[in-house]
């Protein structure tokens, strides 16, 4: 009895104190304060940087067939990249992008292991990334050497009708595209093919597995069908001198500009505006140009995309090639 009666006090207690609290204002009668703001400035100036961004950051492409094209469907790291994006990560404008591409220093031909291949030289790209399988023609090479055949090729003629071709006279080699191929030749022997006045002879017709294709330079009266293209010595303060043009334009190769080095390595080029691919009027194109951006700059922040291929000739030597790399090259005004 006396325990129900303590519990009843102390619920009663406690009733009595919430409700002698009722009208009880929290806070008590303190004051409130009108709202306000105050603000504090910040100020950032940004350095001036030139910085570019490219990814993926590398591609393999397994396995490619010779005379074959790694594309998506043989891309193995993304898997299936098809284009990269290059991105101003920088704090100015970009007012020029182009590329530059690894080579190997001799022919990868007729050498019987993979030490003289380079990868570099078998990328093409194109500015149409409309899809993940651009056509074939809008593919382009960065600066693909091509040197002069090591074996003599009994089926050509030379522009004077000699069969095989007089070797003391003319270097002759082929311009690889997967799996079409397109003989050349020029009027000039080791150590003297870049200077001025010599001719660069490109068949018309593609050497192929089931087609022979142009082999007569000797004129196109007796079935020859080739262009030439006269070429020009360029020489740069006291860097190597290369004869220069921009192909014919009615050949199958309009569109490359060529460089041929003293000892008649011939270089096609599309993206690369470096030396000897800086001269004026050249076929070589600033990447930034041809993609349409406004005013062709590359605003910080902005970027695009070119769709990426590699082009295997036939005749290169089975395994991993050596590794290639690829730069792009920005500059601002």
């Amino acid at each position: 009895m006396k325990r129900r009666l303590w519990i009843g006090a102390l619920v009663m207690l406690s009733l009595g104190i919430f409700m002698g609290s009722a009208s009880a204002q929290l806070g008590g009668n303190l004051t409130k304060c009108n709202e306000t703001e105050e603000y504090v400035d910040i100020s950032v100036n940004i350095s001036t940087k030139c910085m570019v961004d490219v990814e993926p950051a590398a591609l393999s492409w397994s396995p490619v067939d010779p005379g074959g094209v790694g594309d998506n469907d043989t891309e193995i790291l993304g898997p299936g990249y098809f284009a990269m994006q290059i991105e101003n990560i920088g704090s100015i404008n970009i007012t020029q992008v182009w590329f530059n591409a690894t080579y190997p220093s001799a022919s990868p031909f007729a050498r019987g292991n993979a030490s003289y291949t380079n990868a570099g030289n078998y990328v093409v790209l194109s500015n149409d990334t409309s899809s993940n399988k651009p056509s074939a023609k809008d593919f382009w090479f960065i600066n693909r050497v091509e040197y002069n055949e090591t074996r003599r090729l009994v089926y050509l003629r030379d522009p004077s009708g000699d069969m095989p071709p007089d070797n003391s006279q003319y270097t002759y080699g082929r311009f690889r595209n997967a799996s079409t191929e397109y003989f050349w030749m020029i009027d000039g022997t080791p150590g003297n093919c870049n200077e001025t006045g010599k001719t660069l002879w490109i068949g018309s017709e593609a050497h192929t597995r089931t087609q022979t294709g142009t082999t007569n330079f000797q004129s196109q009266a007796v079935g020859g069908t080739f262009t030439t293209t006269p070429l020009a010595n360029y020489n740069l303060g006291s860097t190597a001198s290369f004869a220069i043009a921009n192909v014919n334009s009615s050949s199958p190769l309009a569109g490359y500009a060529v460089a041929v080095s003293p000892n008649c390595a011939v270089f096609f080029s599309k993206w690369n505006r470096d030396y000897p691919f800086d001269f004026s009027g050249t076929n070589a194109v600033f990447a930034d140009d041809v993609v349409g951006h406004p005013t062709n700059t590359l605003w910080p922040g902005d970027s695009f995309a070119l769709a990426i291929k590699v082009y295997v000739p036939y005749g290169i030597y089975e395994g991993q090639s050596e590794a290639g790399r690829i730069w792009a090259i920005v500059t601002s005004a």
